[in-house]
């Protein structure tokens, strides 16, 4: 197994971990932003999915060598049908990632990627997407608990 097939399974397999959260959310909760006084505004867990599809996708993108050009003033919103649409189009995303990741050759895991915010080695792009997604996971984990759900939904995918 390569590093490239690795982290493009362990990828899905986070993509799967985080469309679980969505399942084990109720569709009220899945818009709903937690009230925290004094704090920058929350978003909802659909708004964080958003973020994971349109990231999924850029990172590809990148991978792929084609242009890329990044949201400016905010991620944008995309309207899902409903949280099985939001799944669906998640994993959809991380699978396109994890055809770019798979099938990079090795070389470009020295080369360095223009990012927005940085250049970025191969080495480490190919895991930000998984980080993304794995840091949504945890917020969505944490809205589940504000809204009174106490049971650690433990995603298939982690067993």
């Amino acid at each position: 197994m390569t590093i490239q097939d690795y982290v493009a399974r362990q990828t899905e397999r986070m993509a799967e971990a985080l469309a679980h959260f969505v399942a084990t959310t109720p569709d009220d909760r899945l818009v709903w932003h937690p009230a925290m006084e004094g704090s920058a505004p929350t978003r909802s867990i659909l708004e964080q999915i958003s973020e994971c599809v349109t990231v999924n996708r850029l990172y590809a993108a990148m991978l792929r060598g084609e242009a890329v050009a990044w949201p400016t003033g905010g991620w944008p919103d995309i309207h899902f049908a409903n949280g099985q649409d939001a799944q669906e189009q998640l994993v959809t995303s991380a699978r396109q990632l994890a055809e770019a990741i798979r099938t990079l050759e090795d070389a470009a895991l020295n080369r360095e990627f223009q990012h927005p915010r940085a250049q970025i080695r191969g080495e480490n792009l190919i895991l930000m997407g998984y980080r993304n997604m794995a840091y949504h996971a945890g917020q969505a984990n944490f809205i589940q608990t504000l809204y009174g759900d106490a049971e650690f939904h433990v995603p298939p995918t982690w067993r």
